[in-house]
């Protein structure tokens, strides 16, 4: 996998937090602002760079359809119910 910079790390933490308290992705704009950038074309940037790293993925045509892409596998010892 490869390696995401400390500010693209950051965005892809908000988004995670996000969508756990509200239950969908944010928009480029609320990202935004989040992070006090001048204009959308920089969250979209970084989010096209979080994407092309196999972190995140935005569904075409769907408002707020930005989702987290987990890499990691989690090794079970027993039974899980």
């Amino acid at each position: 996998m490869k390696k995401i910079m400390p500010r693209q790390k950051q965005i892809l933490s908000f988004v995670r937090i996000f969508i756990a308290k509200s239950g969908h992705g944010p928009t480029v704009r609320e990202i935004g602002g989040a992070f006090r950038m001048k204009s959308t074309n920089g969250a979209s940037g970084h989010l096209k760079a979080i994407e092309a790293k196999d972190r995140l993925k935005r569904l075409e045509f769907m408002l707020r359809g930005i989702e987290v892409v987990d890499n990691f596998q989690i090794q079970f010892c027993g039974e899980v119910r």
